[in-house]
């Protein structure tokens, strides 16, 4: 990590006094704890042993699953095969992982992991794989170097291996045209670009080159460092008329994650925090836009957030200054308020040093009176919040606290100045770490610290104290250092969840599962879950501002807004730490809490319609649960069945699926919406089984609300709900509920036909989760279709078109809503018919929405047994517009 990233968490030191909160007087005093008196087990450091897929039970499933084929010894030679996989399950794939050549190709689409080098190819395998391809199949490769004539017309490429040309290259940049890459906001340089460069070292992440043989696309093309397309390209697309499709990617993707995953991307990312840095995500929603649109039945993933939500949302606090312990109330109360938890991280500060005060040791009594509010998880923010934990020894995992002795068998980290009389920082202390410094001004050292003693005594402190007995599960390291250890230390210490890096850093918006040293042979059993911004990261405050005068570039609020719609589109987490004081170190701006509560005060509505709001530890459990589950799918005539093997219970678990299947049965209860399921509530372990319909009508099993209403963590959900009888003419007809981002991103409504804006909406048309984002111009305009091309629908049945809009940043303005219909004789020359509805954009309910019921004979002159589109326009101004659903009543 860069020493200019490492001030972003600092430890605060506070000269006012803290009061108490109305404590609990059964809290223990902590002079009498003694522990924990088990001693925990040092883990080795090294990398740990190169994981062989044949010693794992990743093979399991069907072959509707995406098949990640890693022969021979390839696994020795590229152990980055196991991030990879960590990564496809993250993003919501099934996958099974095999050695076997034979079961790789009874799978419908196979992801092939640096198999295709001469060394690790066999005779027959080139025409195998080409008979592959040819049979209409899905054939993607990672790292293909071979020129074998049969790979090399399967994938319709020339291959440039050229060490010179990989130097230089700095991204990979996306290309319009393809399926594949029609989810991309092409507006949006962080969404079209992979970064590759690393500044570092100076040079570029190595790559391959491909050139494109007649028929052969480009996904992405490399970037060099003169900004200009160098010739080859990193991602490339070739189908036939077979459908089967063959995708050649460049780069070692599997090493590529794992760097980012071990915090050693060397200077790629364009940010360290508080911006949209998608990263390797896009290489996987580019595979899962390969895998759902395979010829086989295996469409169904499942969706990384909660509900069928767009984000999985944990606001977290760290407690390193001595006003903390009273203001960590206020943010947990105000939380309370809207029913939803977090995460409150404290730090064990029970030493007086030349950087703190014992401010634990005087204050902890209060975090009693934050358990008892009950929405709040109790995590670590380790002892001592040392600058200096990249130099601390693993320990001897026998470090305690016993609060009756000060004597050298406590775990007491003392951090000391350092002294500069030369121009060079520097202690004499024997036994102490070199200088570091939080802030570039003053310069520390420690004596005493190990990552053993970080962890379990902190652990143990705040479990003793806890007055609900809890188990603390969730860890984040003083500045958000991470040394190589952490990962087992972590683990070895008993706990399963971190949040220690930072989004950006990491190259991505998933969650993602730690490995051993931080190198990528061995996984551990912790779940990370990156930071994505920070109180520290902007000019944090209540306002919501769009880029005006007064914030050129949007108020804080409203740029993290930006940030998580953007995520939204294909699910991920977000995290943001807020230190509840208005203490800082030496150098760095202070903020006044008050700002900082006014920013959660602003955020939490404005995303309460895409956000999951969860504990850290709720995060975890939810994606340990989900990256075990198995789905597996089988079709018989128009009967689609989808199992899914539950190893752990979960709670709210959504399945995508294609829009055109209409659901008949589920043995858990569910909430069923075109292209989606939620298994409702919390599912034991086990198997579930859901069957649909492959044709005909889409079922409605759950009809949407009239507009949206206001989510918040669901610990007890409405009772599971069985689908009614197929709809009658009467049934509201959805024609977009943008409930699947995933859909939207193929330009489908929810009716199955294309969806779309003419290219001058500004960041262009998004689904983010459950409501549409329109950034417009007066002369843009919207539209979604009826039917195909040759088609007009009958809407005869139906008196009323009802849809739903929102201006997030509160300026109103009117537009046009027009219907469209098309003449008698061969349904082609359309005809608007337009209807303002500025006059109705009066009294908006539920967090600003205006729910328009619109009567079809308010359209003048249309035929509604003759209508092919619906379509928004006339925009009065520039500016943000939300849609949540477009139907007919």
């Amino acid at each position: 990590m860069k020493v200019t990233h490492v001030i972003l968490v600092a430890s605060c030191v506070l000269l006012s006094s803290t009061s108490y909160i109305n404590p609990i007087s059964a809290v223990p005093d902590i002079d009498t704890l003694k522990g924990p008196t088990a001693s925990t087990p040092v883990p080795a450091n090294n990398n740990g042993t190169v994981t062989d897929p044949a010693s794992t039970t990743f093979g399991t499933g069907t072959s509707s699953r995406l098949a990640l084929y890693v022969p021979g010894s390839v696994y020795k030679d590229y152990p980055g095969w196991l991030p990879l996989y960590k990564a496809l399950v993250f993003q919501g794939i099934p996958v099974t992982v095999t050695k076997d050549i034979n079961v790789a190709k009874s799978h419908d689409t196979v992801l092939a992991y640096q198999a295709f080098q001469s060394k690790y190819l066999g005779f027959f395998d080139p025409l195998t794989w080409s008979g592959y391809v040819t049979g209409g199949n899905t054939l993607i490769s990672i790292g293909m170097t071979s020129k074998d004539l049969f790979l090399r017309m399967a994938f319709g490429v020339g291959i440039d291996t050229t060490a010179a040309n990989s130097k230089y290259r700095e991204a990979i940049v996306l290309q319009k045209g393809q399926s594949p890459n029609n989810q991309f906001d092409f507006t949006d340089v962080r969404d079209t670009e992979i970064p590759l460069y690393r500044e570092d070292a100076d040079e570029g992440f190595p790559s391959i080159g491909y050139t494109l043989d007649w028929g052969t696309y480009s996904l992405g093309a490399y970037r060099d460092d003169e900004k200009t397309l160098d010739g080859k390209h990193g991602i490339t697309y070739r189908s036939n008329l077979f459908g089967g499709r063959a995708v050649a990617i460049g780069i070692d993707l599997g090493a590529y994650i794992g760097e980012a995953n071990g915090g050693k991307t060397r200077g790629i990312p364009r940010s360290y925090v508080a911006q949209y840095e998608p990263g390797y995500d896009n290489f996987l929603r580019i595979i899962k836009n390969l895998y759902t649109t395979s010829t086989s039945a295996g469409l169904v993933t499942s969706w990384p957030v909660p509900g069928n939500k767009g984000v999985h949302f944990s606001w977290t606090y760290d407690i390193d200054a001595q006003d903390s312990y009273e203001l960590a109330y206020e943010v947990a109360k105000d939380l309370q308020s809207r029913g939803i938890g977090g995460t409150i991280n404290w730090q064990a500060k029970i030493v007086k040093d030349a950087y703190d005060v014992a401010s634990f040791s005087h204050y902890y009594r209060n975090i009693s009176a934050v358990e008892a509010l009950g929405n709040m998880e109790l995590a670590s923010h380790s002892v001592s919040h040392s600058p200096n934990l990249l130099a601390f020894p693993v320990g001897t995992g026998k470090e305690i606290w016993d609060g009756s002795t000060y004597d050298e068998t406590n775990y007491f980290p003392f951090i000391g100045q350092c002294t500069n009389d030369t121009g060079v920082w520097k202690t004499n202390v024997p036994g102490a770490t070199t200088c570091d410094t939080p802030n570039e001004r003053l310069y520390f050292y420690t004596l005493g610290g190990s990552l053993l003693g970080e962890a379990r005594v902190s652990k143990y402190i705040l479990e003793a104290i806890s007055i609900t007995n809890a188990t603390v599960r969730s860890f984040r390291t003083g500045h958000l250092l991470y040394p190589n250890a952490l990962p087992q230390v972590l683990v070895a210490a008993g706990y399963k969840y971190g949040s220690s890096g930072s989004s950006n850093d990491q190259l991505t918006h998933l969650p993602y599962q730690a490995f051993y040293n931080t190198a990528y042979n061995q996984a551990v059993d912790l779940i990370e879950f990156p930071l994505s911004a920070s109180d520290e990261d902007g000019q944090i405050n209540g306002d919501w501002e769009a880029p005006g005068s007064k914030y050129p570039n949007g108020s804080y609020a409203y740029n993290q807004f930006a940030v998580i719609n953007k995520i939204a589109k294909y699910g991920g987490q977000y995290t943001f730490l807020i230190h509840p004081t208005t203490a800082g170190l030496p150098g760095l701006t202070q903020t006044l809490f008050s700002d900082k509560l006014a920013f959660q005060q602003t955020l939490t509505p404005k995303v309460a319609n895409i956000a999951y709001f969860d504990t850290m530890g709720g995060r975890g459990d939810f994606h340990a649960a989900r990256i075990a589950a198995g789905i597996d799918v089988s079709v018989s005539g128009s009967t689609a069945t989808v199992t899914v093997t539950l190893p752990k219970a979960i709670t709210d678990l959504t399945l995508k699926v294609p829009t055109a299947w209409a659901f008949a049965s589920s043995t858990v209860g569910v909430k069923a919406t075109p292209g989606a399921v939620v298994l409702l509530n919390q599912v034991a372990a086990g198997t579930v089984k859901l069957t649909f319909k492959t044709s005909g009508t889409v079922a409605n099993p759950v009809n949407p609300a009239p507009g949206p209403t206001k989510t918040t963590t669901t610990i007890n959900l409405p009772s599971p709900t069985l689908p009614p009888p197929t709809p009658t003419p009467t049934t509201p007809r959805i024609v977009e509920d943008f409930s699947d981002p995933q859909r939207y991103g193929t330009e489908k409504n929810a009716l199955g036909f294309y969806v779309g804006d003419d290219g001058t909406v500004a960041s262009r048309s998004s689904v983010q989760a459950d409501f549409l984002l329109l950034n417009v111009t007066s002369t843009s305009y919207w539209y979604t279709l009826l039917g195909d091309a040759t088609t007009c629908s009958d809407y005869s049945a139906f008196t009323k078109l009802n849809l739903a809009v929102r201006f997030p940043v509160g300026k109103v303005f009117g537009f046009d809503v027009v219907v469209q219909d098309a003449d008698a004789s061969a349904c082609s020359t359309q005809v608007r018919h337009p209807l303002s509805v500025k006059s109705l954009l009066t009294n908006p309910v539920n967090d600003g929405w205006y729910h328009l019921d619109l009567p079809l004979a308010g359209f003048e002159g249309l035929n509604s047994t003759r209508l092919k589109a619906v379509s928004l326009s006339g925009f009065e101004t520039a500016g943000l517009l939300e849609v949540d659903y477009v139907q007919f009543s």
